[in-house]
């Protein structure tokens, strides 16, 4: 893994959002780390919000191998909503072997996940990076950025047993844990001192 910063990982999810049909139309190059992040939150508030609430995020560039891309897991949300309604256990690959075995229009209408679009992308699948984030620790990683990628290149893996290994940019959480704890130990000192807590 070779350390990147956030703002190469900003531009780099920007720009994709950039290209897309419904995507905003914005020099991405040119704008700095918080303006970046701005109009990624405007652009994917869900996927994005990470960065800004569980930050400050270490961000990596790395190339996953087999047993780590059968581990991620799809972009947070409500279980029963588009990603997580499509994988039964959560996962890229729960995913795709979803749809292997079953109608892709009947998926699409029960999850809201364009199938058509991952079996497209299986067959020519780009070669972007993937922007994965966890939290540090041993917890599998979800892809905030790349879910149709991720699953096309699973659905390949499952089809054919072939892993061609994928690009991502990676990045790591904090523990949630450590914040509260901080902000109580901080609260105590001050109380001790005679001082208020806020």
């Amino acid at each position: 893994m070779q350390r990147v910063s956030q703002a190469t990982v900003l531009r780099h999810w920007l720009r994709l959002e950039c290209h897309k049909p419904e995507g905003p139309a914005v020099a991405v190059e040119s704008l700095s780390e918080q303006a970046a992040l701005d109009r990624l939150l405007q652009q994917k508030p869900g996927a994005a919000a990470f960065v800004w609430r569980d930050g400050p995020v270490r961000w990596y560039r790395t190339t996953l191998s087999r047993a780590e891309f059968e581990q991620l897991r799809v972009v947070e949300g409500p279980e029963d909503m588009l990603w997580r309604a499509l994988s039964p256990d959560g996962t890229v690959l729960g995913a795709a072997r979803r749809i292997a075995r079953g109608d892709a229009d009947d998926l699409a209408a029960s999850t809201g996940v364009d199938v058509d679009r991952v079996r497209r992308f299986r067959d020519d699948p780009p070669g972007e990076p993937l922007v994965l984030a966890r939290r540090e620790g041993c917890v599998p990683p979800r892809v905030a950025d790349g879910n149709y990628r991720a699953t096309a290149r699973a659905l390949a893996l499952v089809q054919t047993g072939d892993y061609d290994p994928v690009r991502a940019y990676l990045g790591v959480c904090p523990r949630p844990v450590l914040s509260p704890l901080y902000h109580r130990a901080c609260s105590l000192v001050q109380r001790v001192l005679g001082k208020r807590p806020w």
